[in-house]
C-alpha cells in the first residue's frame, strides 16, 4: 500500500486523512505478503551498515519503513510532508528512528549527508518528481545508495486499480521499470528488482506489482 504525503503544491494526495487506518492496511493478509515481498527486493539493494551510517527515508508514513531500517543498522531520519502520518511515526517506539515534516522538494539538509536515501512507494504521489530526485540526490554521499521502491503500472493488480479509478492509486503516478530507469539514469547505475530478481527495464516486463530501483551515484 502507498504511503506518503499530504496536502500541497508537491502532492497529488493527502494521506494525512488515511492516517489512522494506515497500519492497519500491514495486518491483513495480503498486506502481510506484499510487505514481504517488498522487503525482499528492497534487501536486495540496501548495503549493510557500518556504524553510524544515516539512511533518510523519503515520504516516511507511519514509520513502518523507518522501523525496518532502523532494525537492519542505520540511523534513519524519516520525513514526510503529513503531520498526521509523522505524530503516528512518533508514537511507535525505534531506537535510532527521528521523524520530521519536511518536503522532499525542498530538503533541509546538507550536501551529502546520508549513506543511503530510501523513498518506497512515495514517489508517485509527489507532483514535482524531478525537484525531488534531485534534491534526494543532493543529500546523498559519493558512493552512497539512493533506492527507490515504486508500483509498476504495467502490473496487471496495478492497471486494475486504475481502471477502477481507486484511490490513492488513481492520484497519483505510477512507472514502469523503462519510466523509472530513464528518470534515474542521469544520476549513476540503475538496477531494477522485483520481488527478490534482478530484471530487464528494457522492454517494460512487468516484473511484479512492486518493483525497486538502485542508484549508486
Amino acid at each position: 500500500m502507498p504511503r506518503g504525503m499530504s496536502g500541497d503544491m508537491h502532492s497529488l494526495f493527502d494521506f494525512g486523512k488515511i492516517a489512522r487506518e494506515y497500519e492497519r492496511w500491514y495486518d491483513t493478509p495480503r498486506g502481510k505478503q506484499y510487505d514481504q515481498q517488498e522487503k525482499s527486493a528492497v534487501l536486495e539493494c540496501l548495503p549493510r551498515p557500518l556504524p553510524g551510517d544515516r539512511l533518510l527515508d523519503v515520504g516516511c508514513g507511519t514509520g513502518h519503513w523507518s522501523r525496518f531500517f532502523a532494525a537492519q543498522g542505520y540511523e534513519v531520519t524519516g520525513i514526510d510532508l503529513s503531520p498526521e502520518m509523522i505524530a503516528i511515526a512518533r508514537s511507535y517506539p525505534c531506537t535510532g528512528c527521528r521523524y520530521e515534516v519536511s518536503d522532499a522538494c525542498h530538503l533541509l539538509f546538507r550536501d551529502k549527508t546520508f549513506e543511503v536515501a530510501a523513498v518506497i512507494t512515495s514517489l508517485e504521489f509527489i507532483a514535482d518528481v524531478k525537484t525531488a530526485v534531485a534534491e534526494i540526490f543532493r543529500c546523498v554521499k559519493p558512493r552512497g545508495r539512493v533506492i527507490i521502491g515504486t508500483l509498476n503500472k504495467l502490473d496487471p493488480l496495478n492497471r486494475q486499480r486504475l481502471d477502477r479509478k481507486e484511490e490513492p492509486y488513481y492520484s497519483g503516478r505510477m512507472f514502469s521499470a523503462n519510466e523509472l530507469n530513464e528518470l534515474l539514469q542521469p544520476y549513476g547505475t540503475v538496477r531494477i528488482y522485483s520481488a527478490g530478481r534482478n530484471i530487464e527495464s528494457r522492454g517494460d516486463k512487468s516484473g511484479g506489482a512492486f518493483i525497486v530501483a538502485e542508484v549508486r551515484p
